[in-house]
């Protein structure tokens, strides 16, 4: 048997799982009052794809701005190549480290070099993550302080957000001294028994990218704030999307609670991102954060399948992109 079936096997094993986990969640939380919720979002359903575009087109800048080479790409290329990775993020289930490497390949295809083309790609997803680890730690520490957690709910909340807060720590300092730690990393990762012969990076090369990476990260605080200020925007974008999710099922709500559940539900897509589409594990997620908060868990149920609906749509545009890129040329740089 090749590798590639028993992959496709696992694939298929752990969307089934998810598929379970979804139907399981629908009929215990009652079908007729989730419809219901869905039904009644109507014309919102457009308000909430303008906000996710939005989130998409302003994170499209901050890659944008992330790209040092002297002959960028367009905004319209970044664009394309965001959404074309989201499409791969969400169809597979190997979440952004298939996505990501994806737009690195594509940013090559214009024109960029490898290495600048990396550098800019990481320094993006880092960032973004940064906002989103930072916003995950003061959300779940609220819920920690605020909320009534059962004891397995509180030490999965403080393990994430101990977790957050050591990844924010280390790349903080990583920055602040210029300590070129995706190096070590991966020298650490080239000499472990099973993935060691996979790791097939020079130095060199790795120590090139992380020098054009703190051309954004440290050497030049300007870029860094306008892509500091663009990702927080992107950030601001889902919550209000959260906040017309909530509008939309005609119940009241803490105005806190959107910018509280988007905190508390922040890493969903990276913890799952072996299932296929986080199908069923974000439903759970969004449930179990609402009923927490003193919401209707069946209304978690609903928004988190309105978000999903929302993803299709981006994904499906990621798609119908994807063939403009055939005849793009390849970059002829090393």
């Amino acid at each position: 048997m090749t590798w590639t079936r028993p992959k496709h096997f696992y694939r298929a094993v752990l969307f089934g799982f998810g598929c379970a986990l979804f139907v399981y969640l629908l009929v215990r939380l009652d079908p007729a009052e989730i419809f219901s919720l869905l039904l009644g979002i109507g014309w919102y359903f457009g308000l909430i794809a303008a906000a996710y575009a939005g989130h998409q087109l302003v994170r499209a800048i901050a890659f944008w701005r992330c790209v040092t080479a002297h002959e960028r790409s367009s905004y319209w290329d970044i664009v394309r190549i965001r959404l074309s990775g989201e499409a791969i993020q969400f169809l597979t289930s190997s979440g952004p480290f298939l996505a990501e490497p994806a737009k690195v390949w594509l940013l090559r295809r214009r024109g960029l070099s490898i290495k600048h083309a990396a550098a800019a790609t990481v320094s993006e997803y880092l960032i973004y993550t940064f906002t989103s680890a930072a916003l995950g730690i003061a959300g779940l520490m609220y819920l920690v302080s605020n909320f009534q957690l059962s004891r397995p709910e509180s030490v999965a909340a403080k393990v994430i957000a101990y977790t957050m807060g050591a990844f924010l720590l280390a790349a903080a300092s990583a920055i602040i001294f210029r300590i070129y730690l995706i190096g070590a990393v991966i020298k650490g990762a080239s000499k472990l028994p099973l993935i060691g012969k996979h790791v097939r990076l020079k130095e060199s090369d790795v120590r090139d990218t992380e020098d054009l990476l703190f051309v954004v990260l440290r050497d030049r605080p300007l870029r860094l704030l306008s892509v500091l200020a663009a990702e927080c925007t992107a950030q601001a974008l889902l919550v209000l999307e959260l906040f017309v999710l909530l509008r939309a099922t005609g119940k009241p709500f803490p105005v806190l609670h959107p910018l509280l559940i988007e905190a508390a539900t922040k890493f969903v897509g990276l913890a799952f991102f072996f299932i296929p589409g986080q199908v069923g594990a974000a439903e759970g997620t969004y449930a179990l954060v609402f009923k927490i908060v003193g919401l209707s868990a069946s209304a978690g149920f609903a928004l988190a399948v309105a978000r999903r609906l929302r993803s299709i749509l981006v994904a499906g545009v990621g798609l119908a992109l994807a063939p403009l890129w055939r005849d793009a040329p390849p970059s002829r740089e090393p």
